[in-house]
This record gives C-alpha cells, sequence and structure tokens, in this order.
C-alpha cells in the first residue's frame, strides 16, 4: 500500500535526498523513525547540523524557521531561574546544585538562567553548575557542549524545553481496524508512504487500547525514543528533579478520533505544513509529546511524577504577572513597552506558548514546588529582566523586521494554528 507525497516538482536531489535513496536502493523501505532521524540529525548534511554550522544561520527566531519560549523574552529564563533556586532550597540548599539542560540548541535559555541567577540569586549562584548541552551544539559555542559528554550522579534538576518533541518518531496508520507502521520508500522520482507491519512490538501496544475508535485511514505518531531518554535522565539525576516542558498531551487525548491527521508538523521559515517528505534536511519536523509516556518511562526508572500544569499557568505562579507592575518596565517609551508586553504575552497566552505543558517528577527530594502548586510568587522583591538590558538577543516580536508586525502577521498562522492538534 503506498500513500505518494511528490518531492514538490523538484527533480534535484540534495545530498541527503541521495543519501537516503541510495540506503533504500540498497536496503529497501525504512521505517518513519530513521527517515526523521536523517532529516533532523545527519552530521553532515541534517537540519540542525546544517542549521546550527552556517554563519548566521539558526533555526530559532526572525530569521530561522520556528519560534521558542527563550529566544521571545528573558523573562522565561528568569522565571525558571526563580523555580531552580526554589529547588535548591527544598534540598536544603546543597554545597553543589547541578542543572543539566538537554537539547539546549544556541544557548539562549542557559544564557538568560545564569545571567539572572548571578544578578538576583548570588547564594544560589554559588552552588549552581549549569551543564548545557546537545546533541547538535554550535560550532565554538561557549556555553553548549555536546550531549556526548554529560554528567552523572548529580544532585539537581534536569531541564529541558522543547526537546522531546524534536526526537524521532514512528509512524502509523489504521487499516480495517489494523495497526500498520508508515515506512519511506523511493519510487524512482520521489519519496513515498509504504504500510507495513510494525518493525516494534511496542508500536502496536501504544496503540492497541484505542485502535477499535480509529476510523480507517487514521495516521498518527508514536514516540519510542522516550524511553531510552528516561534512562539517561535516571542515570543523570541521583536526587532532585527532572523539568520538562513541552507540548503534547496525554496518550487519551493525543490519539482521539478526531486527530484523524496525527499530529506531525513542519517548519520552514514560518510556514507550516505536513509533509516531511520534502525539503528533506532543510525544515524542522515535530510531533507532540505523549506525556503519558514520559510519566511511565520516568516511573520505571525510579522517578515520582509530581504535576504537570500548563506554561501559563506554571509562570503566572512562578510571577511573571509581578513582573508586568515592574516601574523599569512601565518606565520605558511606548514603542519598548509594546514589545516588552508582546513577548511576555507570548509565554503565557493560550494563543502563544502558554498552552505548552510543564512537567516535573522528582526522585529523592520533596513535591511542593511553586510553579506546579502555587502560593507565594518566587518574582517578588526581584528585578524584571528586560529585553534591551539582556547580555543576548531576543526575537523582538513586534519589529518591522519581524514577523509579527504589517500585512505579515495576516499571512501568517496564528500561534493555535501552529500548535493546536486541530490544524
Amino acid at each position: 500500500m503506498h500513500n505518494v507525497i511528490r518531492m514538490n516538482g523538484n527533480s534535484t536531489k540534495s545530498p541527503l535526498e541521495q543519501k537516503l535513496i541510495d540506503h533504500i536502493s540498497q536496503f529497501g523501505p525504512i521505517t518513519f523513525d530513521s527517515f526523521m532521524e536523517s532529516a533532523l540529525y545527519d552530521p553532515e548534511h541534517g537540519y540542525y547540523p546544517t542549521r546550527r554550522r552556517a554563519p548566521g544561520a539558526t533555526p530559532v527566531g526572525v530569521v530561522g524557521d520556528y519560534f521558542t519560549s527563550p529566544v521571545s523574552h528573558p523573562a522565561f529564563g528568569a522565571l525558571i531561574a526563580l523555580q531552580l533556586e526554589e529547588m535548591w532550597r527544598k534540598l536544603e540548599q546543597p554545597h553543589e546544585f547541578t542543572v543539566l539542560e538537554m537539547g539546549a540548541g544556541d544557548g539562549t535559555l542557559a544564557a538568560d538562567i545564569i545571567e539572572y541567577t548571578t544578578n538576583e540569586l548570588p547564594d544560589f549562584a554559588e552552588a549552581m553548575t549549569y551543564v548545557a548541552s546537545d546533541l547538535a551544539p554550535e560550532e565554538n559555542s561557549t556555553i553548549v557542549q555536546s550531549s556526548s559528554e554529560l554528567p552523572r550522579g548529580i544532585t539537581g534538576c534536569v531541564l529541558s524545553n522543547e526537546l522531546i518533541d524534536a526526537f524521532p518518531v514512528s509512524r502509523f496508520q489504521i487499516v480495517r481496524g489494523e495497526v500498520m507502521e508508515i515506512f519511506v520508500d523511493w519510487d524512482g522520482t520521489r519519496f513515498v508512504e509504504v504500510l507495513r507491519y510494525p518493525s516494534d512490538p511496542e508500536l502496536e501496544a501504544r496503540v492497541a487500547a484505542f485502535a477499535p475508535k480509529l476510523a480507517d485511514g487514521y495516521r498518527g505518531e508514536v514516540n519510542l525514543r522516550i524511553g531510552y531518554w528516561a534512562d539517561v535522565v535516571s542515570d543523570v539525576l541521583d536526587k532532585g528533579f527532572v523539568l520538562t516542558i513541552d507540548y503534547g498531551f496525554d496518550r487519551q487525548e493525543l490519539y482521539k478520533p478526531e486527530r484523524v491527521e496525527g499530529s506531525l508538523r513542519c517548519y520552514y521559515q514560518h510556514t507550516l505544513s505536513q509533509n516531511p517528505l520534502v525539503r528533506v534536511g532543510r525544515q524542522d519536523i515535530t510531533s507532540h509529546v505523549d506525556f503519558t509516556a514520559v510519566d511511565h518511562a520516568l516511573h520505571v526508572d525510579g522517578l515520582s511524577k509530581v504535576s504537570r500544569v500548563s506554561q501559563a499557568e506554571f509562570l503566572e505562579n512562578i510571577g511573571i504577572n509581578k513582573f508586568f507592575d515592574d516601574p523599569d518596565l512601565l518606565g520605558q517609551r511606548k514603542s519598548e513597552l509594546e514589545e516588552e508586553f508582546a513577548g511576555f504575552g507570548s509565554l503565557i497566552s493560550s494563543e502563544g506558548f502558554g498552552g505548552f505543558q510543564v512537567a516535573v517528577h522528582s526522585t529523592g527530594a520533596p513535591i511542593e514546588l511553586t510553579g506546579v502548586h502555587g502560593g507565594d510568587p518566587l518574582s517578588e522583591g526581584h528585578t524584571t529582566p528586560l529585553l534591551n538590558t539582556s547580555s543576548v538577543p531576543h526575537s523582538i516580536l513586534l519589529r518591522a523586521s519581524g514577523p509579527f508586525s504589517g500585512q505579515l502577521v495576516q499571512q501568517m498562522p496564528t500561534w493555535e494554528q501552529l500548535f493546536s492538534d486541530q490544524t
């Protein structure tokens, strides 16, 4: 069975496409998991290595393909710094508190957290060691190191923001009530999808309970790599917390019957599509996170679920609203104030990143945290981070050169369209 997706009428093959074609010609169709891994992470031609290697290029921001919370405003990193400091206090202020950020990208979040901690939380700054890691770090980065070199047995926190949604996934399609796996083949002119029986029994097991209610032709994704990630996390963390920020749902919501095309999304120059078989190595590919799998995998490795809330609730609990009243913020020119509020707003808006999920797990640690349980705002008495005083650049969302100004706004998908399962 074939679902044909053409290569957009372009007969010119990139080196990565040719590499995949040669492999398929020799060994036959490959799983979508393998295809996605090559498209995103091939060391020579994959999306992330090439986007971070080219001078002036980046996957994120105005000149990239998509936005993230860290690049939208330094308040995101500042509020996470306050939550990390509370974690440190909850652990009775150990002499060494290590923060491992996995999937640190260009290091913007790391830089914001370190800067705010240094300026506002000096006692915590003395105890904190920050390790930013990534599978494809920028060349000559002074902040982000290769994920091949991770600490072990730490007391502290394992942090990630939009990491799991970038893991390669397996894809499936329901055929007459049966779960079939989607493979990728080459038919001589284009990449095509081929349906075969699942290559891994876990794929079918994840979907089996929902299959009877799913219509013929229903498509979805299964992230089989979450278990490997949990194994690494448990090896890294001896005592402390896991703070995971991403877009997704519990499994029952992820595989609801209405989501007939699945959650796979592709981003290219701030445009959205669901076709991963074109622009191979030149577009981002992502899918919603199965938080049931996250909870289960970490539980198997001995970590307990603390709670999960929306990013909006998490940041509001920590005290983002206190920042809105800061005299230094309100004393700026109108245009600057609008830029600050646009950045703040994107972090908590239901049409921005506010619908992202923040999951906290722990081992050998107290479970009451302000970010997920509420309480007195942690931002009370602390300085508001501002775009024009940050030591690292951020995407100022209202600038004329950005995609959130002028007529271009009307041509772009809204945040809700970009991240909603109804797209």
